[in-house]
């Protein structure tokens, strides 16, 4: 109640601690906004004003960015779309099952509209309806059957020299095959050219090391004998279609541009991190430093995922003081992002290393883990994946464990090739529930991409890459893969 009541602003009637003797050493610019951080993170202070802790923190975190620094922040309409990625009742007792049967269902009818333009005439046929010698196409999931994919059942072996693949971070081998399912059965693909053909075409189509488990797709080609399905050709999904790009209003001299700051990874609290980054950080989104007029032109931050170091674990009845250290990157993280917060709108998405959920999508902070950043109105705890419009220019994003999984099962490194892979499979999680952690959605599938973005973001990339995809239809989608700010 008390945070809803001190939403917007912070209040400047409540008396504020002192810093007492250092009153008389003047410090200005950074060394007082760190100076002040440390302070307001140091477990072991007595207040010593009769404020609540958290309204100190908010009259704190609004000195810092002082009335000299502050900027006229440029306003952009903005909608939240993380409807479909909220989970009401967490029920695990279900099947996955439900989420590939929703995948199939939804994506069937996609898949089925690219098959008519891309191999117009071609029947259609259900896996039980295919007949040897005649081409047709087929619309299912594929499977990759892979010799060094990891087992749940590797973790209970004895002997330890049975599972050596565990080590590594690619599971792809020579030896991969696929395998297409749809609601009726299965069925092999045969993804290399067969004895005595001299053509390469199935080779070219379909290469077992681009596909990973969970793409649903249309594969044409002929069932041959020993019942595997001779791949000639594949096709899929998306990427789907896009809404065009809002018409920037007509007058004499265009308006400014509007930016959106993307950053992930800050790992608030690490004790091997250095804080002067973090500061330079805070101080540029602000408006302490840089261009005002320039800084002034960022509508929105985002912080995409791992925004906490690694938590230690204090195990049940351990003192107090361990205890307290355990949330010193909580603590930190508060302040950081509660001076953020008083000078621009924020989002703020779990990611891997974060206290939440792990399952995707991951549900958002919980309110009481940052209490005073939470009491800013502008402040939006988001979901991972996170999907959001600004005056009309929508975006998607992750906190990285999608890219990072499939580039486990592929055989390249191409992180925006990777993305772009994403949106032509319809699909930004194809790998869950089988390798990548997720709810046992019954109803929905809440990963299936049914509109282009204009920008797709993922976070926590080992370095910066940007790039344009362009589709067949007109779509036109900024790939950003962020690297992780505190490495």
């Amino acid at each position: 109640a008390s945070c809803q009541a001190e939403r917007g602003a912070p209040r400047h009637n409540t008396p504020r601690a002192s810093p007492g003797a250092l009153e008389s050493t003047p410090m200005t610019g950074s060394t007082a906004r760190l100076f002040h951080a440390r302070v307001a993170r140091d477990a072991d202070l007595a207040p010593t004003s009769s404020a609540p802790p958290q309204q100190q923190q908010l009259d704190a975190a609004d000195d810092l960015v002082s009335k000299d620094h502050k900027v006229e922040r440029a306003t952009c309409e903005y909608k939240c779309l993380d409807d479909g990625y909220l989970v009401g009742d967490r029920v695990y007792n279900k099947q996955y099952a439900h989420l590939y049967f929703q995948r199939l269902q939804n994506l069937s009818p996609f898949i089925r509209g690219k098959v008519k333009k891309k191999w117009p005439g071609l029947p259609v046929r259900k896996i039980l309806e295919v007949e040897p010698g005649v081409e047709c196409a087929v619309i299912g999931t594929v499977y990759k059957d892979m010799k060094l994919k990891p087992s749940v059942l590797d973790e209970y072996a004895k002997d330890k020299s049975l599972q050596p693949h565990l080590a590594t971070t690619k599971f792809v081998s020579p030896d991969d095959t696929l395998l297409l399912e749809d609601e009726g059965a299965r069925m092999a693909l045969q993804c290399r050219p067969g004895p005595g053909r001299q053509d390469a075409s199935a080779a070219a189509a379909v290469d077992p090391i681009d596909f990973v488990s969970g793409v649903c797709v249309a594969v044409r080609g002929v069932e041959e004998e020993g019942g595997h399905f001779q791949v000639t050709d594949v096709c899929f999904p998306g990427p789907a279609s896009q809404r065009p790009v809002p018409a920037p209003p007509s007058s004499p001299s265009p308006p400014p541009p509007k930016y959106v700051a993307l950053v992930s990874g800050l790992r608030l609290g690490d004790a091997s991190a250095d804080p002067l980054p973090l500061q330079l950080l805070a101080d540029y989104v602000t408006g302490s430093l840089g261009d005002a007029e320039t800084v002034g032109r960022i509508a929105r931050m985002v912080v995409v995922g791992n925004v906490l170091g690694e938590v230690a674990e204090v195990p049940v009845g351990e003192d107090k003081r361990e205890a307290r250290e355990s949330a010193k990157s909580l603590r930190e993280a508060d302040i950081f992002l509660t001076q953020v917060a008083s000078s621009m709108p924020l989002d703020v998405m779990p990611g891997p290393s974060d206290p939440c959920n792990v399952s995707l999508p991951q549900q958002p902070f919980h309110r009481c883990l940052l209490p005073s950043t939470t009491c800013y109105a502008n402040v939006g705890r988001v979901t991972n994946p996170h999907g959001f419009e600004m005056d009309g220019v929508s975006f998607m994003g992750t906190s990285g464990q999608n890219i990072d999984d499939v580039l486990r099962f592929v055989g390249h490194e191409d992180r925006v090739g990777a993305m772009a892979a994403t949106l032509e499979w319809g699909h930004t999680a194809p790998t869950a529930p089988d390798t990548l952690p997720a709810f046992p959605f019954v109803d929905r599938d809440p990963f299936l991409v049914t509109e282009c973005p204009h920008v797709y973001f993922v976070g926590n990339q080992p370095k910066l890459e940007v790039a344009l995809m362009e589709g067949p239809e007109g779509q036109r989608t900024r790939l950003i893969s962020l690297p992780s700010f505190a490495e």
